[in-house]
């Protein structure tokens, strides 16, 4: 009896559930046929799959190429090692880009699956190192923890601030490149304009919690989403160093909480300065 109710009523709704999640991301059905288009050049970078679109001149693909590595070594840097394994899609025009990334809004997007899949689509606009950073430092986050992880525990403000570090177009690579500095630098490039932001509040991390949260507003708020998530990342790595990334995913999936070993980090580092600076003093 239990075995024909689960082939009456368990077994459409597992068939009914992927159809369902597809019907409602149409970007991810595209991602996983990627391999058998015809509109995209397979390259690999080590064990990573490049996706080019044809429209892509040969200039536009060695420098894709090129820019992909330099971004490697940068989260190799970062990070201690690489793990992320996603494939990488650039589409350098903008109705390519539509297809792969929900709204083909801004230069780049990461698209992930619960079951493991992981995209990082590049627009018109993604093929620099930055961006391409920025997407890798996604799917690092993404690879050590799980995409479950992500969504359930981690605030975007923590995902994008992270990102943001390897993000040259808004971050100083002082910030964690030269990580014994005792020097206080400010996370934002000096090529960076910062703008103005007459009567608009300063947010809070609370209200960056969500994707939502941070990415619902117009463009300012968006703008000062960003700001504040690299700010807070920053100055977080200035006291934990950059020894501190690793060691907040490990504990994550150990079974830890983000907020607490967010601060447990910190706590700990700031301990060791103390009694650093103690001896120090009485020498």
């Amino acid at each position: 009896m239990r075995g024909n109710v689960f082939i009456r009523y368990g077994l459409p709704l597992l068939v009914a559930l992927p159809i369902s999640f597809l019907v409602l991301y149409p970007q991810v059905f595209w991602c996983l046929i990627i391999g058998s288009s015809a509109d995209f050049r397979l390259f690999t970078s080590g064990t990573t799959s490049l996706y080019v679109n044809r429209t892509a001149t040969a200039n536009q693909q060695l420098q894709f190429r090129q820019h992909t590595q330099i971004a490697f070594d940068r989260i190799r840097r970062f990070w201690g090692d690489k793990r992320g394994r996603a494939i990488l899609i650039y589409c350098p025009k903008q109705i390519d880009y539509q297809r792969y990334c929900a709204g083909g809004e801004g230069a780049g997007c990461s698209v992930g699956t619960p079951w493991g899949n992981a995209y990082l689509i590049l627009g018109p606009e993604g093929n620099n190192t930055d961006v391409i950073a920025h997407e890798l430092c996604h799917d690092e986050l993404f690879s050590r923890i799980g995409w479950w992880r992500v969504k359930r525990q981690i605030p975007q403000w923590f995902n994008e601030g992270l990102a943001l570090m390897v993000d040259y177009r808004f971050s100083n690579p002082t910030v964690w490149e030269q990580p014994d500095s005792s020097e206080q630098t400010s996370p934002f490039s000096e090529e960076m304009i910062t703008p103005s932001f007459p009567q608009r509040p300063i947010l809070t991390l609370t209200e960056l919690e969500t994707t939502r949260d941070f990415f619902g507003g117009d463009h300012t708020h968006t703008m000062l989403a960003y700001q504040t998530a690299a700010d807070e990342v920053a100055r977080w790595l200035a006291v934990v160093g950059r020894a501190g990334v690793p060691s907040l995913t490990n504990a994550i999936s150990a079974g830890h909480e983000f907020n607490e070993s967010y601060r447990q980090l910190e706590r700990k580092r700031r301990k060791r300065i103390d009694k650093q600076e103690d001896a120090k003093s009485t020498r």
